[in-house]
Protein backbone atom coordinates (compact mmCIF):
# COMPACT_ATOMS: atom_id res chain seq x y z
CA UNK A 1 0.00 0.00 0.00
CA UNK A 2 3.20 2.52 1.29
CA UNK A 3 4.44 1.29 -2.74
CA UNK A 4 1.28 2.77 -4.48
CA UNK A 5 1.22 5.72 -2.52
CA UNK A 6 4.19 6.70 -3.30
CA UNK A 7 3.71 5.67 -7.15
CA UNK A 8 0.34 7.76 -6.98
CA UNK A 9 2.73 10.46 -5.06
CA UNK A 10 4.92 11.07 -7.74
CA UNK A 11 2.41 10.88 -10.80
CA UNK A 12 0.47 13.71 -8.63
CA UNK A 13 3.80 15.41 -7.93
CA UNK A 14 4.07 15.24 -12.54
CA UNK A 15 0.76 17.14 -12.91
CA UNK A 16 -0.05 19.50 -9.86
CA UNK A 17 3.23 20.21 -8.18
CA UNK A 18 4.70 23.63 -7.45
CA UNK A 19 7.49 23.29 -9.95
CA UNK A 20 4.77 21.99 -12.25
CA UNK A 21 2.49 24.98 -11.57
CA UNK A 22 5.92 27.21 -12.64
CA UNK A 23 6.78 26.08 -15.73
CA UNK A 24 2.94 25.47 -17.04
CA UNK A 25 2.88 29.37 -16.47
CA UNK A 26 5.97 30.70 -17.67
CA UNK A 27 4.75 28.40 -20.45
CA UNK A 28 1.12 29.82 -20.88
CA UNK A 29 2.52 33.49 -20.29
CA UNK A 30 4.96 33.18 -23.59
CA UNK A 31 2.48 31.07 -25.79
CA UNK A 32 -0.30 34.07 -24.87
CA UNK A 33 2.06 36.91 -25.77
CA UNK A 34 3.45 35.06 -28.87
CA UNK A 35 -0.20 34.22 -30.20
CA UNK A 36 -1.31 37.58 -29.51
CA UNK A 37 1.25 39.13 -31.56
CA UNK A 38 1.00 36.99 -34.37
CA UNK A 39 -2.50 37.29 -34.60
CA UNK A 40 -2.13 41.46 -33.90
CA UNK A 41 0.54 41.45 -36.69
CA UNK A 42 -1.47 39.51 -39.36
CA UNK A 43 -4.69 42.08 -38.95
CA UNK A 44 -2.19 44.97 -39.09
CA UNK A 45 -0.68 43.51 -41.96
CA UNK A 46 -4.07 42.97 -43.72
CA UNK A 47 -5.58 46.42 -42.56
CA UNK A 48 -2.52 48.37 -44.73
CA UNK A 49 -2.96 46.43 -47.42
CA UNK A 50 0.59 44.47 -47.17
CA UNK A 51 -0.98 41.47 -47.04
CA UNK A 52 -4.47 39.71 -49.15
CA UNK A 53 -6.91 38.60 -46.47
CA UNK A 54 -7.23 35.64 -48.06
CA UNK A 55 -3.56 34.64 -47.54
CA UNK A 56 -4.30 34.12 -43.74
CA UNK A 57 -7.78 33.79 -43.97
CA UNK A 58 -8.92 36.76 -42.22
CA UNK A 59 -11.60 39.12 -42.60
CA UNK A 60 -11.33 41.68 -45.35
CA UNK A 61 -11.87 44.78 -43.29
CA UNK A 62 -10.59 43.25 -39.64
CA UNK A 63 -10.61 44.69 -36.49
CA UNK A 64 -7.14 44.87 -34.06
CA UNK A 65 -9.62 44.25 -31.15
CA UNK A 66 -10.23 40.70 -31.94
CA UNK A 67 -6.89 39.60 -31.59
CA UNK A 68 -7.57 39.78 -27.68
CA UNK A 69 -9.69 36.86 -27.95
CA UNK A 70 -6.76 35.00 -28.53
CA UNK A 71 -4.51 35.34 -25.69
CA UNK A 72 -7.70 35.29 -23.16
CA UNK A 73 -8.49 32.15 -24.45
CA UNK A 74 -4.85 30.74 -23.58
CA UNK A 75 -5.06 32.25 -20.26
CA UNK A 76 -8.25 30.60 -19.34
CA UNK A 77 -6.55 27.42 -19.72
CA UNK A 78 -4.07 28.24 -17.00
CA UNK A 79 -7.15 29.57 -15.17
CA UNK A 80 -8.65 26.20 -15.25
CA UNK A 81 -5.23 24.47 -14.21
CA UNK A 82 -5.31 26.42 -11.02
CA UNK A 83 -8.85 25.78 -10.00
CA UNK A 84 -7.59 21.89 -10.39
CA UNK A 85 -4.35 22.98 -8.55
CA UNK A 86 -5.92 24.30 -5.30
CA UNK A 87 -8.47 21.71 -4.69
CA UNK A 88 -6.25 19.33 -2.74
CA UNK A 89 -5.28 23.19 -0.40
CA UNK A 90 -9.08 24.34 0.01
CA UNK A 91 -12.60 23.97 -0.91
CA UNK A 92 -12.80 27.46 -0.64
CA UNK A 93 -9.88 28.64 -2.64
CA UNK A 94 -11.36 25.52 -5.47
CA UNK A 95 -14.62 27.36 -5.52
CA UNK A 96 -13.07 31.29 -6.18
CA UNK A 97 -11.33 29.52 -8.57
CA UNK A 98 -14.32 28.44 -10.73
CA UNK A 99 -15.83 32.46 -10.35
CA UNK A 100 -12.29 33.78 -11.54
CA UNK A 101 -12.92 31.44 -14.47
CA UNK A 102 -16.01 32.47 -15.36
CA UNK A 103 -15.17 36.40 -14.91
CA UNK A 104 -12.65 35.48 -17.39
CA UNK A 105 -15.18 34.07 -19.89
CA UNK A 106 -17.16 36.77 -19.21
CA UNK A 107 -14.22 39.36 -20.05
CA UNK A 108 -13.14 37.45 -23.37
CA UNK A 109 -17.03 37.69 -24.39
CA UNK A 110 -16.69 41.46 -23.91
CA UNK A 111 -13.55 41.68 -25.85
CA UNK A 112 -15.36 39.95 -28.77
CA UNK A 113 -18.63 42.05 -28.33
CA UNK A 114 -16.34 45.07 -28.42
CA UNK A 115 -14.04 43.89 -31.58
CA UNK A 116 -17.53 42.87 -33.74
CA UNK A 117 -19.35 46.46 -32.64
CA UNK A 118 -15.72 48.21 -33.95
CA UNK A 119 -15.87 46.68 -36.92
CA UNK A 120 -19.50 47.41 -37.70
CA UNK A 121 -19.50 48.68 -41.50
CA UNK A 122 -22.30 51.56 -40.52
CA UNK A 123 -19.86 52.74 -38.36
CA UNK A 124 -22.78 53.63 -35.59
CA UNK A 125 -24.09 51.89 -32.32
CA UNK A 126 -27.91 51.36 -31.96
CA UNK A 127 -29.94 51.81 -28.74
CA UNK A 128 -29.81 47.65 -28.43
CA UNK A 129 -26.11 47.13 -28.86
CA UNK A 130 -25.43 50.10 -26.60
CA UNK A 131 -27.69 48.79 -23.47
CA UNK A 132 -26.60 45.16 -24.29
CA UNK A 133 -22.98 46.73 -23.69
CA UNK A 134 -23.86 48.23 -20.22
CA UNK A 135 -25.75 45.52 -19.40
CA UNK A 136 -22.67 43.43 -19.50
CA UNK A 137 -20.05 46.59 -18.02
CA UNK A 138 -22.24 46.70 -14.99
CA UNK A 139 -22.77 42.95 -14.85
CA UNK A 140 -18.84 42.27 -14.88
CA UNK A 141 -18.51 45.32 -12.32
CA UNK A 142 -20.95 43.17 -10.04
CA UNK A 143 -19.55 40.16 -10.60
CA UNK A 144 -16.04 41.29 -9.84
CA UNK A 145 -17.38 42.88 -6.60
CA UNK A 146 -18.99 39.39 -5.71
CA UNK A 147 -15.71 37.39 -6.71
CA UNK A 148 -13.74 40.34 -4.02
CA UNK A 149 -16.09 40.13 -1.28
CA UNK A 150 -15.65 36.11 -1.66
CA UNK A 151 -12.34 36.20 -0.87
CA UNK A 152 -12.11 38.91 1.30
CA UNK A 153 -15.03 37.09 3.44
CA UNK A 154 -12.97 33.84 3.60
CA UNK A 155 -10.07 36.07 4.57
CA UNK A 156 -6.54 34.18 5.79
CA UNK A 157 -8.38 30.98 4.63
CA UNK A 158 -7.67 31.32 1.05
CA UNK A 159 -3.47 30.56 1.73
CA UNK A 160 -3.68 28.51 4.09
CA UNK A 161 -2.85 24.93 2.83
CA UNK A 162 -3.39 21.73 4.98
CA UNK A 163 -0.39 19.08 4.67
CA UNK A 164 -1.04 15.90 6.05
CA UNK A 165 1.73 16.07 8.77
CA UNK A 166 -0.16 18.77 10.72
CA UNK A 167 -3.62 16.92 10.21
CA UNK A 168 -5.42 14.30 12.40
CA UNK A 169 -5.98 10.71 10.88
CA UNK A 170 -9.29 11.39 9.27
CA UNK A 171 -8.17 14.72 7.82
CA UNK A 172 -4.80 12.94 5.76
CA UNK A 173 -7.72 11.15 4.40
CA UNK A 174 -9.89 13.75 3.79
CA UNK A 175 -6.10 15.50 1.96
CA UNK A 176 -5.56 12.31 0.33
CA UNK A 177 -8.94 11.84 -0.88
CA UNK A 178 -9.13 15.37 -2.64
CA UNK A 179 -5.48 14.98 -4.12
CA UNK A 180 -6.72 11.70 -5.95
CA UNK A 181 -9.79 13.95 -7.27
CA UNK A 182 -7.85 16.95 -8.68
CA UNK A 183 -6.15 14.25 -10.21
CA UNK A 184 -9.16 12.38 -11.89
CA UNK A 185 -9.83 16.37 -13.15
CA UNK A 186 -6.69 16.70 -14.80
CA UNK A 187 -7.25 13.52 -16.64
CA UNK A 188 -10.55 14.69 -17.32
CA UNK A 189 -9.43 18.45 -18.53
CA UNK A 190 -6.59 16.93 -20.55
CA UNK A 191 -8.85 14.10 -22.29
CA UNK A 192 -11.62 17.26 -22.81
CA UNK A 193 -8.60 19.58 -24.15
CA UNK A 194 -7.66 16.54 -26.73
CA UNK A 195 -11.30 15.62 -27.76
CA UNK A 196 -11.95 19.69 -28.25
CA UNK A 197 -8.65 19.98 -30.47
CA UNK A 198 -9.59 16.97 -32.76
CA UNK A 199 -13.02 18.61 -33.39
CA UNK A 200 -11.09 21.45 -35.05
CA UNK A 201 -10.10 19.39 -38.29
CA UNK A 202 -12.88 20.36 -40.12
CA UNK A 203 -12.43 23.85 -39.43
CA UNK A 204 -11.57 26.47 -42.07
CA UNK A 205 -7.76 26.69 -41.96
CA UNK A 206 -7.31 30.68 -41.47
CA UNK A 207 -7.23 32.97 -38.29
CA UNK A 208 -10.96 34.01 -38.53
CA UNK A 209 -12.18 30.05 -38.80
CA UNK A 210 -10.00 29.31 -35.83
CA UNK A 211 -11.09 32.05 -33.55
CA UNK A 212 -14.26 30.73 -34.73
CA UNK A 213 -14.10 27.50 -33.78
CA UNK A 214 -12.55 28.70 -30.08
CA UNK A 215 -15.61 30.54 -29.40
CA UNK A 216 -17.89 27.71 -30.72
CA UNK A 217 -16.03 24.68 -28.61
CA UNK A 218 -15.55 26.36 -25.56
CA UNK A 219 -19.03 27.22 -24.49
CA UNK A 220 -19.36 23.13 -25.12
CA UNK A 221 -15.78 22.69 -23.27
CA UNK A 222 -17.33 24.83 -19.96
CA UNK A 223 -20.14 23.28 -20.00
CA UNK A 224 -19.08 19.86 -19.43
CA UNK A 225 -16.22 20.44 -17.30
CA UNK A 226 -18.52 22.57 -14.54
CA UNK A 227 -20.79 19.15 -14.86
CA UNK A 228 -17.95 16.83 -14.21
CA UNK A 229 -17.07 20.04 -10.97
CA UNK A 230 -20.65 19.29 -9.51
CA UNK A 231 -20.06 15.18 -9.45
CA UNK A 232 -16.34 16.60 -7.76
CA UNK A 233 -17.85 18.14 -5.36
CA UNK A 234 -20.45 15.90 -4.48
CA UNK A 235 -18.20 13.33 -3.14
CA UNK A 236 -16.14 16.35 -2.12
CA UNK A 237 -19.10 16.91 0.39
CA UNK A 238 -19.69 13.07 1.18
CA UNK A 239 -16.08 12.44 1.99
CA UNK A 240 -16.45 15.67 4.72
CA UNK A 241 -19.13 14.05 6.14
CA UNK A 242 -16.49 11.11 7.48
CA UNK A 243 -14.05 14.39 8.25
CA UNK A 244 -17.00 16.30 10.63
CA UNK A 245 -20.61 16.43 11.67
CA UNK A 246 -20.14 20.65 11.73
CA UNK A 247 -23.67 21.81 10.68
CA UNK A 248 -22.08 25.12 9.25
CA UNK A 249 -19.29 23.44 6.98
CA UNK A 250 -21.82 20.94 5.83
CA UNK A 251 -24.46 23.56 4.86
CA UNK A 252 -21.30 25.96 3.77
CA UNK A 253 -20.27 22.59 1.34
CA UNK A 254 -24.10 22.00 -0.02
CA UNK A 255 -24.28 25.89 -0.88
CA UNK A 256 -21.10 25.40 -3.12
CA UNK A 257 -22.34 22.56 -5.01
CA UNK A 258 -25.53 24.54 -5.83
CA UNK A 259 -23.24 27.65 -6.73
CA UNK A 260 -21.64 25.62 -9.33
CA UNK A 261 -24.69 23.91 -10.55
CA UNK A 262 -26.36 27.70 -11.28
CA UNK A 263 -23.24 28.20 -12.80
CA UNK A 264 -23.45 25.36 -15.27
CA UNK A 265 -27.24 26.63 -15.97
CA UNK A 266 -25.86 29.90 -16.84
CA UNK A 267 -24.10 28.49 -19.50
CA UNK A 268 -27.72 27.44 -21.12
CA UNK A 269 -28.68 31.23 -21.04
CA UNK A 270 -27.52 33.87 -23.42
CA UNK A 271 -27.06 37.73 -23.01
CA UNK A 272 -28.45 39.45 -19.69
CA UNK A 273 -30.27 35.91 -18.57
CA UNK A 274 -26.40 34.49 -19.03
CA UNK A 275 -24.99 37.79 -16.51
CA UNK A 276 -28.00 37.73 -14.60
CA UNK A 277 -27.63 33.81 -13.41
CA UNK A 278 -23.77 33.96 -13.15
CA UNK A 279 -24.21 36.68 -10.49
CA UNK A 280 -27.38 34.95 -8.87
CA UNK A 281 -24.51 31.53 -8.43
CA UNK A 282 -21.66 33.90 -7.13
CA UNK A 283 -23.79 35.83 -4.77
CA UNK A 284 -25.60 32.47 -3.34
CA UNK A 285 -21.43 31.08 -2.94
CA UNK A 286 -21.00 34.53 -1.02
CA UNK A 287 -24.20 34.24 1.25
CA UNK A 288 -23.26 30.79 2.06
CA UNK A 289 -19.71 31.61 2.90
CA UNK A 290 -20.77 34.48 5.56
CA UNK A 291 -23.42 32.45 6.88
CA UNK A 292 -20.96 29.94 7.80
CA UNK A 293 -17.90 32.28 9.11
CA UNK A 294 -21.01 34.15 11.03
CA UNK A 295 -21.00 30.43 12.59
CA UNK A 296 -17.65 29.61 13.21
CA UNK A 297 -17.41 33.54 14.78
CA UNK A 298 -20.55 33.33 16.81
CA UNK A 299 -21.78 30.09 18.17
CA UNK A 300 -17.81 28.11 18.07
Amino acid sequence: MGGLYKYFGNVYALFLSEKTKAGFEKFIFLTAIIAYILHFTLIFLVSNGMLLPSAVGVDRNPNLLSAVNTPFSIILIYEIYLLIYYLPSSITSYLGRQYEVVALILIRKLFDDLSTLAGNESNTIGFGELKSLTVSFVGLIILLSLIFLFFYINGKNRTQKETPERCSKKERSFIISKKIMAFGLTVFFILLFIHSVISLKNIDISVSGFVYAINYTSKIFFNNFFAMLIITEVLLLIFSFNLTNCFSKIIRNSGFIISTLLLKMSFMTEGVYNIIAINIAVAFGVAMLAVHQLYKRKLQ
